[in-house]
């Protein structure tokens, strides 16, 4: 029987490992369109901080979802994988490839495999519960979640208060935690056929990375891009604006922080997320970890994945290094 699922590939990693040289190097070289899986940059005006594709880069390659909402907008992993298997459709059509490009798991997990539909949800809970948070703090709620659902509490940060207060509404709702409710669902949904590469270096690289990266942004301008946020009327309480380096920087613009000790906070967030990242990609056994320095081998194992001869590997791989040599 014929499989006649839309292709998809995959590219995942921590923050600052080299995803974004190596889509732009994959797109020189075969029919594809990326796809973002980055939550922070659907969002419009924060550029430097989510470290979006800069309009040059944009220009080299068609990107879909990117710059969806309003950073005071609701954003969840379900309008992400209805808009995302809509952009997926959309490039199928077009004979191209989707090219998914991330560090958000759960959005990657939400457009290959779906989400549960199941839990329960009860707004007044989740008022009384939002009230709490703000009046006693993230890791208040946090602890009260670890009792009754530790495989949950193990998945998210401890400030993470969005998923706190879902992961305890269904629990309250429904006496069963939240991560039953997912094993239940299995995530079955398979609407794709799909090759995932994930990119890793060792871990002291990844980490001077990082802290080139914040640097960078900086450099860049990002405490200017916090502070006209805030001027415009995006508060500190915003889902958005709690993210990296916009809480940091918040923090310094209002006087509870040294700018030293937000950049340095900065480095060292970025650090435990980028270990949280690899610790849900590390779970996911049908990911081909490599090093973002082997382009060969990436080159060809999408050619194998898109039926494309054997012989235009050396054509591929030449216009990857033209591209390394024109980088933006």
């Amino acid at each position: 029987m014929t499989d006649d699922r839309p292709k998809v590939m995959v590219l995942v990693g921590p923050t600052a490992v080299g995803k974004t040289e190596t889509v732009l190097q994959l797109a020189a070289a075969l029919p594809v369109e990326i796809v973002n899986a980055d939550s922070m940059q659907v969002y419009r005006y924060m550029d430097i901080g989510t470290a979006k594709p800069s309009a040059t880069e944009r220009a080299l390659v068609p990107h879909h979802l990117l710059d969806l909402v309003e950073p005071d907008e609701d954003f969840d992993a379900h309008r992400y994988r209805d808009l995302g298997r809509v952009a997926v459709a959309e490039v199928w059509r077009k004979r191209r490839t989707a090219l998914v490009v991330g560090g958000t798991g759960l959005y990657v997990q939400a457009l290959l495999h779906g989400l549960f539909p199941g839990a329960p949800r009860r707004a007044e809970i989740r008022a009384r519960l939002r009230s709490e948070g703000k009046a006693m703090g993230a890791i208040h709620l946090f602890h009260r979640l670890a009792a009754v659902d530790p495989t949950t509490a193990g998945r998210i940060h401890c400030r993470d208060l969005v998923r706190i207060i879902r992961a305890l509404e269904v629990w309250e709702c429904s006496g069963r935690p939240i991560s039953a409710w997912q094993r239940e669902h299995g995530f079955r949904e398979h609407p794709f056929r799909v090759l995932k590469i994930g990119l890793s270096i060792p871990r002291p690289e990844l980490y001077a990375r990082i802290d080139d990266r914040v640097e960078r942004m900086m450099a860049r301008g990002l405490q200017e891009e916090v502070a006209w946020l805030l001027k415009r009327g995006y508060g500190p309480e915003l889902k958005s604006m709690k993210s990296l380096g916009y809480r940091h920087l918040v923090r310094y613009l209002t006087g509870r922080s040294s700018l030293t000790e937000a950049v340095a906070s900065m480095k060292r967030d970025s650090r435990r997320y980028a270990k949280r990242q690899m610790t849900w990609f590390g779970r996911d056994p049908e990911i081909l970890w490599i090093h973002p320095g082997e382009r060969e081998r990436i080159v060809r194992l999408a050619l194998a994945f898109l039926d494309k001869p054997e012989d235009q590997k050396e054509d591929a791989l030449g216009r990857c290094d033209k591209t390394v040599d024109n980088a933006p």
